[in-house]
């Protein structure tokens, strides 16, 4: 397997004014279950570009277990890669895929041990019986597993990059891949890096996830730590639906401001919905009125709703089994909150 290390990677394409990516610094574990996350044009797909050696970085090294391999050819750096639909030769079956990587750049494999480990990464994805049928003749997401299999057949392979690899597959069926991908990864203990967009795939797939944005990383942690304490408010607004309430430390209750102000003094307060409970309005509460409700579904025998309430001039959304009708003031007490000394923001020259 194999340690990733990038240090002060940035990158501008040809004739562009701007850089894509800034002074990326990232150190991804050996045997790690990794993710970049982040929107559509936050450099995540250049990053692995980097990483697979189709494009060299502007400035930076990138290192494999303490190897420099910033020029290396691709083909030198023992990868793979799984993109959004798969690469499949049409005129194999199943196993032919499989075993094709095998085959190439001067292999010396004897069939006997192709058909070996063909069958073993076969059986480690469950699709052993589909192994002598068509790939016109299986499913999508059937494809996808013969993708990530051929990624992972080549015994020299140490890291596989993996670029929205359920973009294609239906909704429904996604976490059967997402399951199977992790429970292999886990087995094998093979790096991956998991490129998304899709919040819900990073953080049930990754043991550490990176958010990008703007061609930086904003913030590297467990899913729990970047979800629960976000380091950036664009981290607290993007993940999360809705994302993080942010509100001005001048929206609450003077008794609330003193205590938020002996955790170091911040400007901005930011609240989940479900880190938030509704009560009875308080002098020492920061108060609401209900202005929408949206009945999420029940729990433990409760309808829970998320409810728009309107703070001073803020909105902000609070999940709750309470009933509250449109119009009611209610207080808010908050069980978890994150300070910001400043209005952080991305714009075109980053983060500030």
């Amino acid at each position: 397997m194999a340690r990733i290390r990038l240090q002060e990677i940035a990158f501008t394409y040809a004739g562009a004014s701007e850089p894509t990516l800034q002074r990326i610094s990232l150190d991804i574990h050996d045997g790690e279950a990794f993710s970049l996350l982040g929107a559509s044009g936050a450099g995540k797909t250049t990053l692995l570009n980097l990483l697979s050696g189709i494009l060299q970085p502007t400035q930076g090294r990138i290192f494999f277990d303490d190897v420099d391999v910033t020029e290396l050819p691709g083909r030198d750096r023992h990868l793979a890669q799984v993109f959004q639909f798969p690469v499949l030769y049409q005129s194999m079956n199943v196993a032919q895929n499989l075993a094709f990587p095998l085959t190439t750049r001067g292999s010396t494999l004897a069939r006997a041990a192709i058909d070996e480990r063909v069958n073993a990464i076969a059986k480690e994805l469950k699709i052993e019986p589909i192994l002598k049928r068509s790939v016109n003749a299986i499913s999508l997401f059937e494809k996808q597993l013969v993708a990530i299999g051929r990624a992972l057949v080549r015994p020299d392979v140490s890291v596989v990059l993996l670029d929205e690899p359920l973009t294609a597959v239906e909704p429904g069926i996604k976490w059967r891949l997402r399951q199977t991908l992790k429970q292999v990864q886990d087995e094998l203990g093979v790096t991956m890096i998991y490129v998304t967009h899709d919040q819900t795939e990073a953080l049930t797939f990754a043991e550490r996830v990176s958010v990008l944005a703007d061609g930086q990383i904003l913030q590297t942690g467990t899913p729990e730590a970047v979800y629960q304490n976000p380091a950036h408010q664009f981290v607290g607004r993007f993940l999360g639906s809705p994302g993080m309430n942010f509100l001005p430390l001048r929206a609450f209750p003077q008794p609330l401001r003193r205590r938020f102000a002996e955790a170091g003094d911040p400007e901005t307060i930011g609240f989940r919905p479900e880190s938030a409970r509704l009560t009875a309005p308080s002098d020492d509460l920061l108060s609401g009125i209900v202005e929408t409700q949206r009945i999420l579904g029940t729990a433990q025998g409760r309808v829970v709703s998320m409810y728009g309430l309107r703070c001073g001039d803020e909105q902000v959304f609070v999940r709750s089994a309470l009933s509250f009708e449109c119009g009611d003031e209610v207080g808010i007490a908050l069980q978890h909150r994150v300070g910001f000394r400043q209005a952080l923001r991305v714009g075109s020259n980053g983060a500030e």
